[in-house]
């Protein structure tokens, strides 16, 4: 498609997401005209924007231990409210207001971030220069690429939700986007006719909602995150430690410690994504259902499997949050079968024996004396404790018509030497078994050596 032609999509996109905005606010006119008629914003340079649930956004501010109510944003009392019903057109014209500030901020949460994330796109296609002054604060973002419910379920745009991904690189001085671990607002499941997942999702909402005034955002006030080093994902731990975790494969974690966040960037976008204490359904079932706490234990980690099924390639902790993910329905099914079969069991095979080759006949064991048939630390085992491989051509054969009152029946005597070789003689130990071993000690060559490497030198055990 040609650039005019993309450009032509985008507006025609966007006009249908203001329309549907538009809409809502002009239901919400005709039953709450004082949301509408209220000043939009005092001048401020912090901004803040309500939610669906929580339009007037009052005490909003004292999100993430109110880090950004004060400065550079607030020298004390000018703060603004952006009602949530007003729209993207409310914030920009809190933004415009204070276009001649050194620095705003915008810090918006669930919906009210995904109107927001729209402004964001307008502001960045309209080349508005009040972006390189603003940092956007985007808590459990609706719009978030990976996971946001507006984004996951586009359909959602038909009552007014913003359906596009908030953009990772633009002009705004820092965009930092806020997600938090089964929540259904920042990372809805990819299959949504998962059932268990979409319960989940909600109970995780009910859960952190309104909670953030507690959390510590491991980003600094301009919008840039912490750093671990080279690694592109770092993890902060509840001691407060700053991990490498590249792949979200983190180093060293303490046993009376977990990963708390996962901050990466993408652009000059920072993504914050707050993790879960155990799964929401069962913490829930801990709390309200009689014996919970065993219920829990039993079904938690089924319902964990089941749950992440929904979400991409398993895991509801995107490693790339900036990638765009839409609705994915069944694929719950393909994913729970891979997990079963790599799980599944694994067939027994029979352990491989390697032999140990004997000795060759002209080997000088250290700890053998040549004038001893039997090495005196000699321990024998069982009747196939002491085994030889199989004779070749090149080796001596046993002799088998050696007359007993003979020289050679001395073991180590060679005719009339009486010096015993620096070689051992296969003889001795076949025909000659000591007083503790059987008679039956000598074996075949053709059994199999069941006591690999051990008993060959030096009467080891």
């Amino acid at each position: 498609m040609s650039k005019a032609g993309t450009k032509r999509v985008s507006r025609v996109a966007m006009s249908v997401a203001a329309v549907g905005v538009a809409t809502t606010v002009a239901g919400v006119a005709a039953t709450q005209p004082a949301s509408i008629s209220a000043p939009l914003a005092d001048l401020a340079a912090l901004i803040i924007v309500g939610s669906s649930t929580h339009p007037d956004g009052s005490g909003n501010e004292e999100f993430f231990n109110g880090m950004f109510d004060a400065l550079p944003y607030n020298a004390g009392g000018d703060l603004a409210h952006v009602n949530f019903f007003t729209g993207p057109a409310g914030i920009n014209q809190a933004l415009q207001a204070n276009a001649g500030d050194k620095r705003n901020a915008v810090l918006a949460s669930g919906w009210g971030a995904a109107n927001a994330s729209l402004l964001l796109m307008q502001l960045q296609a309209q080349h508005d220069p009040v972006l390189a002054k603003t940092v956007f604060i985007l808590d459990n973002n609706v719009a978030r690429p990976d996971g946001g419910f507006g984004t996951r379920y586009p359909w959602f745009a038909l009552i007014g939700v913003n359906p596009f991904p908030t953009p990772t690189d633009t002009a705004a001085a820092a965009v930092v986007d806020v997600g938090y671990q089964y929540d259904y607002n920042s990372n809805a499941p990819a299959d949504v006719l998962n059932p268990v997942a979409a319960v989940n999702s909600l109970v995780a909402y009910l859960y952190r909602h309104l909670n953030q005034n507690e959390l510590v955002l491991p980003v600094n006030t301009d919008g840039s995150p912490v750093t671990c080093g080279t690694a592109d994902i770092c993890g902060i731990t509840d001691t407060g430690r700053v991990l490498a975790c590249p792949d979200l494969q983190c180093g060293t974690v303490q046993a009376d410690e977990r990963i708390t966040a996962y901050v990466t960037k993408r652009g000059n976008t920072t993504y914050v994504t707050y993790t879960s204490n155990g799964l929401p359904l069962t913490n829930l079932i801990r709390d309200v259902v009689p014996f919970g706490n065993v219920i829990a234990d039993l079904t938690e980690p089924l319902l964990t499997e089941i749950v992440n099924s929904a979400y991409p390639n398993g895991n509801p902790i995107p490693a790339d949050p900036s990638r765009y993910q839409p609705a994915t329905p069944f694929s719950s099914l393909s994913q729970l079968a891979a997990t079963a079969v790599k799980s599944g069991p694994t067939v027994a095979t029979e352990p491989t024996t390697t032999s140990t080759p004997a000795i060759a006949a002209d080997a000088k064991p250290t700890d053998a004396k040549p004038t001893d048939a039997k090495p005196t630390d000699a321990k024998p085992t069982d009747a196939k404790a002491t085994v030889t491989e199989k004779t070749t051509d090149d080796e001596p054969k046993p002799l088998t018509n050696v007359v007993r009152d003979s020289e050679k029946a001395v073991p180590q005597s060679v005719g009339g030497d009486t010096t015993a070789p620096s070689q051992t003689d296969p003889v001795a130990a076949v025909d000659e078994p000591t007083d503790d071993e059987p008679a039956q000690s000598t074996t075949t060559s053709g059994e199999p050596n069941t006591n690999s490497g051990t008993g060959i030198e030096a009467g080891t055990s």
